[in-house]
């Protein structure tokens, strides 16, 4: 079997028993590392704090892995989180037999780490544009880390433009080109677990409306009629 380390991801709880979204002084934290490998049996986690190599205690527990979640993810808890705690995490996931460049994932940890908001710009929704254009659909999207946006078809289960269910964005914007007919009607923005904050997805939506010429007339239908 072929040894592979492949994408590893990471995201932060702030208080797991306390539904906060907020990271408190005082309260627990637990940092998430998820990793994928073959073969997964095999996968081994380590983590540092600032460069130095950090060892499971009562205070910063370290779970190699965890049954509740996929395979290959380990966690961090940093309980009574106090000033001293703040700084970089690294999570880094190796093989047992080695010869495989490891993966290291940073997570940093400060008063300023701060959950996403969401919102769709004033005057974009909803959006309105003729068949053939290019369209950009946006959500303002902020949190530190910034998290990765999802977009889909919110009114329907239709593909997105890419043929896939669902689209990834790191700056919030949907690039539409050549917009159809078909692609009218509402689509959503929603933040991602990933590469941020483990707290309820923020989401907002999108209204597009798509004209298209009168092919008798010289003028614009508000909404086109649906292909055959």
């Amino acid at each position: 079997m072929n040894q592979a380390l492949r994408k590893g991801r990471f995201w932060i709880t702030p208080d797991p028993y306390h539904n906060d979204d907020n990271i408190q002084i005082g309260r627990e934290v637990k940092i998430s590392c998820q990793v994928e490998a073959t073969p997964a049996e095999e996968l081994i986690f380590s983590w540092l704090k600032n460069g130095r190599a950090l060892r499971s205690s009562e205070r910063m527990v370290i779970t190699q892995t965890d049954p509740d979640v996929a395979p290959g993810t380990t966690n961090l808890d940093i309980i009574d989180l106090k000033f001293t705690d703040f700084g970089t995490y690294t999570c880094v996931a190796s093989l047992k037999n080695g010869g495989i460049p490891e993966i290291s994932i940073d997570v940093n940890i400060s008063s300023t780490t701060v959950p996403p908001s969401l919102m769709v710009p004033r005057g974009k929704s909803p959006l309105v544009v003729q068949e053939t254009e290019t369209v950009e659909l946006q959500c303002l999207v902020s949190g530190k880390p910034k998290p990765i946006i999802l977009w889909s078809r919110a009114d329907r289960e239709a593909p997105m433009p890419d043929g896939s269910m669902q689209m990834e964005s790191y700056d919030g914007i949907l690039r539409i080109v050549n917009v159809s007919r078909d692609m009218s009607g509402t689509y959503r923005c929603q933040t991602s677990q990933y590469n941020g904050f483990n707290v309820k997805p923020r989401e907002a939506v999108i209204e597009l409306v798509v004209q298209c010429e009168s092919p008798s007339f010289s003028y614009f239908l508000w909404d086109c009629p649906k292909p055959n």
